[in-house]
């Protein structure tokens, strides 16, 4: 290949080479929570199943629910490519976590918890890259945003220009994990680079991180893209280049193998020889092609089992259930006063059910960020609709107020069929106008408008509201939560296509929720008390710390929480709830340390899911080099189903990685002292560690 034809592959949009048989390339295909084709598909192709928001899948705590809904997504992205529709290689997921409550694009991710990251990425790589077929990938996974990227447009502050001061601790306690889990755990295909600088120096430009870390420690074997311009961001938005044969080789030398954007197909061939050599773009272009190679791109169709899949695999009957399922599994129920919820249909007859708020006839609102047409979208308007057509029920609606903005001329309307409704289900939040992609919040309240419209309903209903948010981040709800003009409250995320049919399926009984928060809701003066700048995630006297882990606070809501319409019942199941350790011994022997046996029973009247958390909790920690413990940390969780009565045990294994305190420096202590652990919030067991700081490293050596 000549040089031009190498910096024609290593674009994103490839133009074709007939000399050598090459046909035309797109590297850039998105399926975040379905595929999202990004030109119009051919007649008698459908659309692609839209499940919920990554932030809902997270909300599931669910993981082989989640390898389910990736397997499917993977199915209809070789069924598009085999259509002409896509490309094999997808940038999705996204794995960034969320520190702050105002970042736009929190409903893109897996939440706020690094070990509940972990094991999103490894569920939904491995459901994307691997199939039936060992001997190819499915489809090429890339995980993003490489490194510490979780502002977008914040005041002055731009992801374009924004230099993320990241302390060595937090990187490796917080930002790093999930892409561990990538590169170690998922054997991701593809990483993309950010458009931040990371202390000084943008990440597609920082060798460190792309190759010190991703390949030479973690072993990543993939290949690297860059988020969409940021080549030449290196030069435009941080000036950390001058020139553009020295930006293409900044990126190269870094080892950033792909451009989303044409930089490098204009660049490269004048930068060679004077900055950059053959060697640098041939090994960016054996990494690109390897890919290729290893998703059968050059072999024919006939060995293939990805290669017969076809318009007739993409929204199948079976991925509408998923859909269903995930969108209902991912509601999170957050208050129910004197157990309200759910309405009993046969109770109803003759009553009127008012649907009040702007999200009412959400659609499209539903599918969250990163979506292509839907098959079709059940609005919770249409599904109270379809879920009461049988009985004697009468649904009114009115909008009353927009997501956001002044415009009260529907609070009258709005106001009168409050009036006279039995019932009253205010269904509103956040939308694409507040949060997303290049769009902060600066409050995390609700808007203005909505409020208003609630305070005026509250002074006219004749019995307690009920309140459903749709939202990709935290709202203070307190406001809601105290006020007793509210009977229940409900966070449904965006639910994808059956966000409707899940909303009504859980407000009248046919399904029992059991959604927990994948993040912390903040009240509303957090965003006073800390610079959305600020990247580091302990409490200091400008921060009161971030995410349970180190929130210093009171939250409106905790992570983890959520209601059932059922009751559970814990009983631990070891034989002692005390128990004392050398240092030494834990280190010197197998990894595994305990097995927690805990039993769960179902002691209400109705069956139900339950997610069960346990965290382990450092109280009374010694010789630490003063850097604060987590509060408490995530280290397994598993979501049964329980009928009436039923009990089932589980099982958390404790391993020695679990007891690492991480220092100043980013390195992995074990300290003497207490660590209580938690069955969701019950202390179940004590263990004590005696003897001396441990520094794991240098142990191994």
């Amino acid at each position: 290949m000549t040089i031009e034809e190498k910096a024609n592959w290593l674009s994103n949009t490839v133009q074709p080479v007939p000399r050598l048989g090459l046909p035309a390339y797109q590297w850039w295909n998105e399926a975040l929570h379905g595929v999202m084709y990004l030109k119009a598909h051919d007649a008698g192709v459908p659309e692609a199943t839209s499940f919920p928001s990554p932030i809902n899948l997270a909300s599931t705590f669910n993981f082989d629910l989640i390898h389910r809904i990736a397997t499917v997504i993977s199915t209809e992205a070789r069924a598009a490519n085999n259509e002409n529709i896509t490309g094999l290689n997808f940038f999705t997921p996204n794995i960034n976590l969320i520190r702050d409550p105002r970042w736009g694009r929190g409903q893109e991710t897996p939440g706020e918890d690094p070990y509940l990251a972990m094991q999103y990425v490894s569920a939904i790589v491995r459901g994307l890259q691997e199939g039936e077929d060992s001997r190819y990938l499915k489809i090429a996974a890339t995980c993003k945003h490489f490194l510490a990227y979780d502002l977008d447009a914040w005041k002055e502050a731009s992801r374009w220009s924004f230099d993320a001061q990241v302390a060595d601790i937090d990187l490796v306690e917080t930002y790093l994990p999930p892409f561990e889990a990538c590169f170690r755990d998922a054997h991701v295909a593809s990483i993309m680079g950010s458009l931040n600088a990371i202390n000084g120096i943008p990440a597609c430009a920082h060798k460190f991180f792309l190759q010190t870390v991703a390949r030479d420690t973690f072993n990543f074997d993939g290949y690297t893209v860059c988020d969409c311009g940021a080549i030449q961001n290196i030069m435009t938005g941080h000036h950390y280049t001058s020139n553009d044969p020295d930006t293409v080789a900044a990126a190269l030398h870094a080892g950033l193998d792909l451009d989303c954007g044409n930089y490098y197909s204009a660049q490269i061939p004048l930068a060679l020889n004077k900055t950059i050599v053959q060697t640098d773009v041939d090994q960016a272009s054996i990494r690109t092609f390897s890919v290729l190679i290893r998703l059968g791109y050059f072999d024919p169709s006939e060995q293939q089992i990805y290669r017969s899949l076809n318009r007739t695999n993409i929204n199948t009957p079976e991925a509408q259930q998923l859909a269903l399922l995930s969108a209902q599994q991912s509601i999170v129920l957050l208050k129910n006063s004197n157990k309200i919820l759910p309405l009993n249909l046969d109770q109803l007859t003759n009553k009127t059910i008012a649907l009040i708020g702007p999200s009412i006839n959400a659609t499209e609102l539903m599918q969250s960020s990163y979506h292509g047409p839907a098959p079709f979208l059940i609005s919770p308007l249409m599904a109270f609709n379809e879920i009461t057509a049988n009985y004697s029920i009468s649904i009114q609606y009115a909008f009353g107020c927009p997501v956001f903005g002044t415009n009260r001329s529907g609070f009258a309307e709005a106001i009168e069929l409050a009036r006279k409704a039995d019932f009253v289900f205010y269904i509103g939040g956040l939308n694409g106008s507040i949060e997303g992609e290049d769009l902060d919040r600066s409050v995390i309240t609700l808007p203005d408008i909505q409020l208003a419209l609630l305070q005026e309903l509250e002074r006219v209903v004749r019995a307690p509201m009920h309140i459903i948010m749709m939202s990709g981040s935290s709202i203070d709800l307190s406001y809601i939560r105290d006020s007793p003009q509210y009977a229940s409250l409900m966070w449904t995320g965006y639910p994808g296509e059956f966000g409707g049919t899940a909303i009504a399926s859980i407000v009248f009984g046919h399904y029992n929720p059991g959604g927990r928060l994948p993040i912390t809701y903040y009240p509303g003066d957090y965003v006073d008390q800390v610079n959305m700048t600020d990247m580091s995630m302990r409490p200091s006297s400008t921060n009161p710390g971030r995410t349970y882990k180190f929130y210093t606070g009171q939250p409106v809501y905790e992570f983890g929480y959520g209601l059932s319409y059922t009751t559970f019942e814990y009983q631990w199941d070891n034989d002692t709830n005390i128990r004392s350790y050398t240092i030494e011994s834990l280190v010197n022997n197998d990894v595994l340390i305990e097995l927690f046996r805990v039993n769960v029973t179902n002691t209400g009247t109705m069956a139900g899911d339950e997610v069960v958390l346990a965290y382990i909790k450092a109280a009374q920690v010694l010789d630490t080099d003063g850097t604060t413990p987590p509060i408490k940390q995530l280290f397994g969780f598993e979501r049964i189903h329980l009928q009436i009565g039923e009990t089932k045990q589980i099982f958390f294994p404790l391993n020695i990685e679990t007891l690492f305190l991480i220092g100043r420096d980013g390195s992995k202590w074990i300290h003497p002292g207490e660590y209580h652990i938690l069955i969701g919030n019950q202390r179940m067991f004590t263990m004590k560690l005696q003897g001396y700081s441990t520094l794991w490293q240098q142990f191994k050596k």
